[in-house]
This record gives C-alpha cells, structure tokens and sequence, in this order.
C-alpha cells in the first residue's frame, strides 16, 4: 500500500473513530515485518502472528471458512419465543402459503441484511474478503490490541472497506474491548440498535487465537439467544391489564412508590429458592428475630415447610402458574401472617391468599403505561424475584442486606432448586425445571466453577450492579455464583447483633409511607372510552401506514414497523403499549421465512400472503382492545359504589434516603 493511501486510512479512521485517533497516535508495542518494502507479519516480543506470510495465513484460514462459514440463525420463530397465539396463526399461514406452492425454506437466511463479526484485525487481509461474501450489511470487528490498528493502515483501504458497508445501508463498528463478558455486551448492543431480527443469519469469523476470543465467542450465542427473544405480546398485555383492573378493584391494597424514604436500620434477609438455601435453613432460624425476611418466589415453600414465616412474599410474574405454587406453599404454613408485595399484575387470585396485599406499578407494562400515569413506578425488578426483592427492600429504605438461596446457578451436579420447592417436590414442575440448560460457567461464591444461564446470569450482574451503584451493604451466604459486591460469608459464620424487630412499629411506618386504597378508588379517574378512542386512532394510523408509501419487502417492512412503534410516544395515551411486542414481533416472522425464500418472485408473493394476513390479525387486535376497555368500564361502574373517601393521605418524609428516587432507572 502506498504511503499516500496509507495517510487516507488514518484520515477515515480518524473521523470515523476518533477514540482511535490518539491510539493510533502512540508508539506501538510491536513491530511490522517487511519483506521488499511490503508487510508480511507482525513481531510481538520475540514470537510473529502469521509465521512470516500474512496474505497466505489469511487466504489459507478463509478457504474452508467460506466454504462452511460459522452462522448465527434460528431453527424455527419459536427460538425467538414467538410463540404467542396471533404469532402462531401467522406462521401457520406462511407455512400454508408456502406449501401451496410448493416451496421449501433454507437452513440459513439468503442474501438478507445481517451482521458480520470478526474477532481479530491483525493486518486485516481476511476483510476484503468476508465483506465481500457474506454480503453482510454491518461489520462488528473485536479488536483489544491496538497495535494493530496502526499496523493495519499499511494493509488494510480503510477508505474502501468503510464505503462498502455504507453503500448496503449498514456501517462498521469497532470494539475495543479486553474482557469478554464487554465485548459480548458490546456486541449485542450495536445489533440490538440496528434491529435484533437481522442476527438471524450472521456471520462470525476469528483471525487469531486468543483467550477472550474463544470465550466471548461461546457467550456469544448464549447471549444472542437472549437479546434474542421477543419481549411483550399482545396476549400478555391484555392479561396484564386484566389483572391489575382485578386487583385494584377487588380488595383494599397499599401501593408502594418510589419516593425517597428514611434509610433502615435494620437488616433484610432475601431467600432465593437456589439448592444452598438447604444448608442456610439454620441459620436463618437462628436470626430470624433480628430481621425482617423477604421470601422471593419459589423459595416460599421451603421457609414455611421449615417453620419459617417470612414478614413479605415477593411475587413478580402475572402467569397463573403463580396461584398455583403459592396455594401449593399455604399447604405448608399460614399465608394469612405475610403481607404480600407483588406486581399489580399478579393473578388476581393470588393476593386474598395473604394478609395485606402492596402492589407496585412494574416499568415497561402496559398496564403501568395506562394505568399508572401519575404513580412512580419502580424499575429493576427482573429477571428473578431476588431482583425483584432487592428492589422492594430498597424502596422500603433498607441497606443492608443477607441473601440465602441466591445461587443464580447450580454447582456441577448438584440440585438446582432448594429441597421442599415444587421443582423438587411435583413432577410437571421437575421434568419442565430439567429441560433447561446451564452452558455457561462463572466463579463461585466461595470458589470453584458454578454453571449458570443467561437469565441467571443476568439476575446476578443486576444485583452486582445495584450493590456498586446504591453502594448496599450485601452478605451473602449462597453456595453459588459469585455476585461481585457481596461478601461471600457461610451460614454458620453470619452475626446479626441487632436488637429483635418491632415488627408492629416497622409495619406502622411502612403502611404510612405508602398510600392505601379502597377497592376501585385507584381507578376512579380512568376514562375507558377516552381509551377506545386512543385505540381506534392507533389502528387507524397503523392501517395508513400499511397503505403508504414506502419500499417494500421484509427487511424495508421490520424497520417502518420498528420507526412506527417508536415514534408512539403518548400521542394514544400509552394504548400503544398493549399492542408494542406483537407489532415489533409479527415483521420478525415474515423476515424468517421470507429471507430463506430464495427465489425473488416466490418471495414477494409470500410478502404479499404475509400483508394480507398482517391486516386481518390488527383487526382482530382492534376488535379485543376495544372488548378490553368495555371490560373495564363494567369493572369501574361495579366497583363505583366503594370508592367513597378511598384514598389515603401520604406524609412527606422530612430527611429522605435516595435509595430510589422518581428519577430512577432502577436497579441497573
């Protein structure tokens, strides 16, 4: 490359990447082999990368890759989760349509918008080439050691290669990143901006062997299966709001906001249902006086078939798996003596089980975007009930914290859940605990390997991530993953010397820093036919869309969809919300079996199948948000007559701790 070429890669790289600029700028560690004034490996310390042939090891890697490249795609939509009622109606019908013709589908998507990811630049001989053939529309290249950057512009028309991926729409991202778990969540990041659907299909390629290379590459797929998934249905949604209607209208409730609260001076104990609550079960006895004791989802059953009533129950999903496994606990103990803290979309049959029932408006639900306007919801409640526990416990005011059963992960070998949780003790709930797969491994609590998943994995890194960012004083006494932060300290070893609770006082003041309902009262300024009103324009805008201009195609049509939905904003008064993942999730099946049509005549007639499907299931949805607010509207005019002096006042909290405050994210 000439030397005037080479100053342009600087130029461009400069531009594009101006965090480069002053790297490239400083004296590099290794050195440039040259042979006839052209650059054929590169020296680091006393060892060469290419064994002398730079061009040849790139060309020598690249002939059996290209011939069976390492892909990212999914077997089915259902590797997407998209697997909800109306989403399966429309793969029934592609599969309908494809089958009248005759057609079949590829294995891989053909010749769609996807990524490509390379792991190692090196002097960059293998780029030309993988742009080329994967036709790829972004570049990802992973590159830690920035030596190379400055070796590559003797090598690589920086120039060329940025053009290329411009002129398919798409750009180059450059990650820079040692640590593997960084550059997985790097990754994820720049695709999850440009669209998640278009890593079906991706292409990833490593230039050179190196550590973090390999791992990052394995969490790779984990972590894609993840960001993956689909999140929020059209069905969901509409159970969600059903049952937060139900439980605001049912019974008497407190809700709990995210208002700055005095700080606690006593202790909160979390009980995951994770195996090593078995071995804490003792000690957990032992200081149960000197605490006050959250039990986080499955971890219930366990306590009371121990004798152990926990002072809150935390309950996080809507599904009426939920009413199952609780009623299967108050077999075993009296429900009535907890209060219960749950999401206001918990089945609605799950709250008259306890004492009190506290709610909370979870984010980025519908029935917190309809119903919640004007409450300060509280964010970070997911994945798990111990994040969801944290996140209470800390709203509450408390700071310092002991987690029993918080494995997030098992211990090769072992149990996954703790004995007496319905995992271990009825069979339906076994055989589906079973099925799932633990391919990830992470340090120990107190050493050694602990196997984990990506859920898991993310329950742990949020609480990580709390504990940094609250700066909480966290013990934990899990045989499990380790949870950077936390104390690793065993069961028998934890001192708790604080005096016995009040535990009526406690209550006391909890219950005045809340604000307390009548059944109906918190509903009692909802407007349904203002909402119906808000949906018909909704679907009225949708159809104008579908009719406008604009490139067709499945691709073209995932990216008006994706622009629709997030320009919503409130114009519709949050409706939206309800209908928000079926219309991100619905594209994304047409791209699935559209992208593996491999002919373009056969391909636009199943775009044209897909449409006319598309219209008639936004009808349907019209038809059950306008059912869903007529709902609602006989619930409100039933429930009218108890809504006289419902509303409790709230005092304002004279010397606030900002464990959360309203401008919380959550517990991120």
């Amino acid at each position: 490359m000439t030397k005037a070429r080479a100053e342009r890669s600087r130029a461009v790289l400069a531009e594009t990447f101006p965090d480069l600029a002053g790297v490239i700028a400083q004296p590099t560690t290794s050195s440039l082999v040259c042979e006839n004034g052209e650059p054929v490996d590169v020296r680091i310390g006393e060892q060469r990368l290419y064994g002398g042939d730079a061009r040849g090891f790139a060309a020598t890697q690249l002939e059996p890759y290209l011939k069976k490249p390492l892909r990212l795609h999914m077997n089915s939509p259902d590797a997407a989760g998209l697997v909800s009622p109306i989403c399966i109606r429309l793969v029934e019908a592609l599969q309908d349509h494809l089958r009248a013709e005759g057609g079949e589908i590829t294995r891989y998507p053909v010749d769609s918008p996807c990524f490509l990811v390379v792991f190692g630049l090196g002097l960059g001989h293998h780029l030309e080439a993988l742009a080329r053939e994967s036709k790829a529309r972004w570049l990802i290249l992973v590159e830690p050691f920035a030596d190379f950057f400055a070796h590559s512009l003797e090598t690589v028309d920086w120039g060329a290669l940025l053009a290329t991926f411009e002129r398919r729409g798409g750009a180059v991202q450059v990650i820079t990143e040692l640590d593997p778990s960084a550059m997985v969540g790097e990754i994820i990041r720049f695709m999850a901006e440009q669209g998640i659907a278009f890593a079906d299909g991706s292409w990833v390629f490593t230039h050179y062997p190196h550590w973090a290379f390999a791992e990052a590459r394995q969490r790779l797929h984990e972590a894609l299966e993840f960001a993956f998934i689909n999140r929020g249905f059209f069905e969901d949604e509409l159970r969600m709001m059903e049952n937060a209607v139900a439980n605001f209208s049912g019974r008497a409730f407190s809700l709990l906001e995210a208002r700055p609260r005095l700080r606690r001076r006593e202790t909160a104990v979390l009980v995951g249902a994770g195996p090593s609550l078995d071995e804490g079960l003792d000690t957990i006895r032992r200081i149960r006086d000197r605490v006050v004791l959250f039990s986080c989802g499955t971890a219930l059953r366990p306590l009371l078939r121990a004798g152990i009533v926990p002072d809150f129950h935390c309950e996080l999903e809507n599904v009426p798996e939920v009413f199952t496994a609780v009623s299967e606990a108050g077999r075993l103990g009296d429900l009535a003596q907890i209060a219960l803290i749950a999401s206001a979309t918990v089945d609605p049959r799950v709250p008259p089980l306890f004492r009190e029932a506290i709610f909370y408006f979870r984010d980025s639900v519908s029935s917190t975007e309809i119903l919640g306007r004007g409450y300060r919801l509280i964010a970070g409640t997911a994945p798990t009930c111990v994040n969801m526990g944290l996140a209470m416990a800390a709203t509450i005011g408390f700071a310092e914290f002991v987690l029993f059963g918080t494995d997030c992960g098992v211990r090769p070998g072992a149990n996954r859940h703790a004995e007496g949780t319905i995992y271990r003790d009825l069979g339906v709930w076994r055989e589906k605990d079973q099925k799932n797969q633990y391919s990830l491994e992470v340090e120990g609590n107190f050493g050694g390997i602990v196997q984990t998943d990506w859920i898991y994995d993310a329950c742990r890194l949020m609480l990580a991530g709390a504990i940094a960012h609250y700066r909480f004083s966290v013990t934990n006494c899990s045989d499990g993953a380790l949870i950077p932060g936390a104390r690793p300290c065993v069961p028998a070893a934890l001192a708790v010397t604080a005096p016995p609770v009040e535990r009526t006082a406690f209550m006391a003041e909890l219950r005045r820093s809340m604000t307390a309902f009548a059944p109906g009262a918190l509903l009692a300024n909802i407007d349904p036919s203002a909402f119906k009103d808000d949906a018909r324009r909704l679907f009225r805008d949708i159809e104008q869309e579908l009719d406008g201009p604009g490139e067709s195609g499945f691709a073209a049509f995932y990216e008006r969809m994706g622009s629709l939905a997030a320009a919503f904003g409130d114009r519709y008064g949050n409706v939206n919300a309800l209908i928000d993942g079926t219309l991100r999730a619905l594209p994304r099946i047409g791209m699935f079996y559209g992208f593996r049509v491999a002919a373009p005549a056969a391909r636009a007639r199943l775009f044209g199948a897909f449409l006319a499907e598309l219209r008639d299931i936004l009808a349907e949805i019209a038809e059950r948000t306008e059912a869903l607010f007529a709902e609602i509207d006989a619930a409100l005019q039933a429930s009218s007559d108890k809504t006289a002096g419902a509303v409790c006042a709230v005092p304002e909290v004279a010397v606030p701790l900002a464990v959360f405050s309203s401008a919380s994210k959550g517990l991120v």
